[in-house]
């Protein structure tokens, strides 16, 4: 019997001390601010790091409502004085990756989205939403994202700046939601995640970054945990921001990004994998219309707006309509204006064959 106790109590700590070892692994690494990856780049030599919104940004938020969950993280601040968090990813993952309708024959990519119509040519500076979160079930050679693309088009050539959460195994180093964004300019036309490249996006915050897992999660039909996330024009220094709710993340600077403003913005849901394979859930891994209409828990984006003439409002639904590239698989619903929740549409769906 003794021997019996011996063995769990040494189970116990082997299982408390690897626990523990997990826990506390890093997954980012504090640099210095001006020799983050951004200042790699040629074009960003003189370029002076914007720390906060401008004051004219920040009167266009302020507005806004605390109706979301922060990261869940410890609040202190990661890296000391001068230095900012930089995810460490598991590869340097890049692609040519620019938004839906170019690639969806590529690489087994499906979606679910809302989008302007084609014929519509309104010029807007930027979006936002409530996103909740969750964890869908994807492979190692799968992603899957709740997504926001703000694409510019001049001539033949694209910029977007697109950015949500992803489950997204080959570019993490598990299957948590994170916040994750991805980029392609006018100047940078290989595209890439986060900060894996020279150039683009520059990181200000100490404690929230591209790469950082949200740890709480959605149940279906139960508690629901939110995000705001924003990305937007600052008319003032011209550099594009990540923010949530009323905090500054990083941006994109205008030496890399000189559009001004976009004509396409979609919101939706986004997945990928291997081609000929099957395709991984999106979003809670149902489809939102089997969840029901007052039912909110299904995955979900709300008070989507966009910036127009510097002022954030919510989105025309005359403006946009559904879309979704494979409806044995996935599904959206574009549930409009409801009380406290303005604009607003959930998506998802289970996966599986869903053809290309």
């Amino acid at each position: 019997m003794a021997s019996y106790c011996l063995l769990y109590i040494f189970i116990y700590l082997c299982s408390y001390h690897i626990a523990q070892t997990v826990q506390k692994e890093i997954e980012y690494e504090c640099v210095d601010i001006y020799k983050q990856p951004a200042f790699q780049h040629p074009l960003m030599k003189d370029h002076q790091i914007q720390m906060r919104p401008s004051v004219d940004f920040q009167t266009t938020v302020s507005t806004e409502p605390e109706t979301s969950d922060l990261f869940t993280g410890k609040a202190e601040e990661r890296c000391p004085k001068g230095q900012v968090p930089i995810h460490i990813p598991q590869i340097n993952y890049t692609n040519d990756f620019v938004q839906p309708n170019r690639i969806i024959t590529e690489a087994n990519l499906h979606y679910a989205i809302i989008r302007p119509f084609e014929n519509y040519t309104k010029i807007w500076g930027g979006a936002q939403a409530v996103f909740n979160i969750y964890k869908p079930r994807v492979l190692r050679n799968q992603f899957s994202k709740a997504w926001i693309w703000l694409n510019h088009r001049e001539k033949d050539v694209i910029s977007s700046i697109q950015f949500g959460w992803a489950v997204h195994i080959g570019l993490y180093r598990d299957d948590r939601p994170r916040l994750t964004t991805y980029w392609i300019s006018n100047r940078h036309q290989n595209g890439c995640y986060n900060v894996l490249c020279r150039g683009g996006y520059v990181q200000v915050h100490k404690t929230i970054y591209p790469g950082m897992a949200y740890n709480k999660i959605s149940v279906l039909g139960k508690r629901q945990s939110t995000a705001h996330l924003l990305v937007g024009q600052d008319s003032r220094t011209k550099n594009w921001l990540l923010m949530t709710r009323k905090t500054l993340i990083g941006y994109w600077p205008y030496q890399i990004f000189s559009m001004q403003g976009v004509s396409q913005v979609f919101f939706g849901g986004y997945t990928g994998g291997l081609a000929g394979a099957i395709s991984p859930p999106m979003g809670a891994g149902t489809f939102p219309r089997q969840v029901g209409y007052r039912n909110k828990f299904a995955c979900f984006m709300k008070q989507l707006k966009y910036f127009e003439d510097k002022r954030l409002v919510d989105i025309d639904s005359n403006e946009f309509e559904e879309y979704v590239d494979s409806p044995k698989c996935y599904d959206v619903w574009y549930r409009e204006f409801e009380i406290r929740s303005g604009e607003m549409l959930t998506f998802g769906g289970p996966g599986g064959q869903c053809g290309i």
